[in-house]
């Protein structure tokens, strides 16, 4: 692992998101069971935000975003492989990957600031939070994909990193899905676009569209 110079701890070391999507569509690809390989690959080589072990089936999205240390535990190496941008709000991930890794703030604020500021507003989950840098990085319209926010024939994910895990699916109702009360009508007032792709989405904060139509409107 990379110390950083003379073996200076950059933990707290801070990342002002850069606009490199201004004025763009940007995917988040969040880990709902809707995710599949097939609706990843119909966006491949789109600008896209990828989310906590999501990045396995999307190594090629421009921004890999986790917010918790155990993400990037269990994948240190594709960290240090990752070809875009690592952003996350881990410690030991920028500790140990200081030149790599970008550590973002988040703040629980009732606004987007505006792109390029730092805090970026915080959300609930990685998944809410990569909306956040998605509007922090400039983007005009943000589709989000595999954001169920839901049980789905017995899955919460795509994957199977938490399956044997007991947790009481009533968070989604209590917990994540308030969460986002606000978030759209902020979105607007900054001049963004929130529009959400997933099949059968529990999350009704956003426009919900169908992914076809996104993709006819960014081919004409």
């Amino acid at each position: 692992m990379d110390p950083g110079p003379l073996g200076v701890n950059r933990e707290h070391e801070f990342w002002t998101p850069e606009t490199v999507f201004r004025g763009e569509t940007v995917f988040c690809l969040a880990s709902g069971p809707s995710l599949t390989r097939d609706v990843v690959g119909r966006i491949e080589g789109r600008a896209a935000i990828v989310v906590n072990a999501s990045a396995s089936i999307a190594p090629w999205a421009a921004v890999w975003y986790f917010t918790d240390s155990n993400i990037y535990v269990e994948r240190q190496e594709m960290a240090a492989d990752w070809a875009g941008l690592v952003v996350t709000m881990s410690r030991r991930a920028k500790r140990e990957m200081p030149d790599k890794v970008r550590r973002v703030q988040g703040a629980w604020m009732p606004d987007f600031p505006s792109p390029g500021s730092s805090p970026i507003r915080q959300g609930r989950s990685s998944g809410h939070t990569a909306i956040s840098l998605a509007v922090a990085m400039g983007a005009a319209r943000v589709v989000l994909l595999g954001y169920d926010m839901r049980v789905v024939d017995g899955r919460e994910h795509h994957h199977a990193d938490y399956d044997g895990r007991t947790r009481d699916t009533m968070v989604y109702q209590n917990e994540f899905l308030p969460a986002f009360a606000g978030w759209n009508t902020a979105a607007l007032d900054r001049g963004v676009t929130v529009l959400n792709a997933t099949p059968g989405s529990a999350l009704t904060e956003f426009p919900m569209v169908d992914l076809d139509e996104v993709l006819r409107c960014d081919r004409s």
